[in-house]
């Protein structure tokens, strides 16, 4: 049961990533504010996206492809710009991935947020004017969320790598929240 495994020894790890991204969402009540925000999300999933591409399992259900984010992140500032937007600056400090075990662990700091989105839509729908249309990154999968999760928590509980990539696996996962952290709480 890896993803029972994960939540145990990341729980501590993700609330404190939630500390600093939760009042960061709260906040937010321009549509220039928005656009920080978005722009703090994209600086970091972007270039931790790539080294996930790069070192997932090509057995990965359905492929990585549908799960970027970053491109969502993109077309919602474009959105609230009303024109495209000049990428942000990126995070270069990001957890190492050398494998497909640390991909996964990566991944799973990006895929255990989306569940909660439909929620931080709400948030924002309420507190930045004409945002509506500009909400792609947080909806993501849509009404496909929980099928989403599910598969992926189905594909990660599969997993059998050796004990020491297991271990890979989750040290990846607290890496990334741990530098995700540091990335948002320097971004202002």
């Amino acid at each position: 049961m890896m993803i029972k495994y994960l939540r145990e020894r990341t729980e501590t790890l993700h609330q404190e990533l939630e500390q600093i991204l939760i009042p960061k969402i709260k906040q937010t009540n321009t549509p220039a504010a928005y656009i920080s925000l978005l722009q703090l999300f994209y600086g970091y999933y972007y270039p931790l996206e790539q080294h996930i591409a790069a070192h997932l399992d090509t057995s990965f259900p359905g492929g990585f492809e549908q799960r970027r984010k970053a491109p969502l992140l993109l077309q919602d500032m474009g959105v609230i710009n009303g024109s495209p937007v000049e990428p942000p600056p990126l995070c270069t400090d990001i957890p190492e991935i050398t494998d497909a075990g640390q991909a996964l662990g990566a991944l799973y700091v990006l895929e255990v947020s989306t569940p909660g989105g439909q929620e931080i839509s709400q948030i924002l729908t309420h507190n930045v004017p004409d945002v509506s249309k500009a909400l792609t990154f947080f909806e993501s999968y849509g009404t496909n969320t929980q099928v989403m999760w599910d598969s992926f928590a189905h594909y990660l509980d599969g997993y059998n790598g050796t004990d020491v990539q297991k271990a890979r696996l989750i040290q990846s996962a607290a890496d990334t929240f741990l530098t995700f952290k540091s990335w948002a709480s320097d971004v202002k």
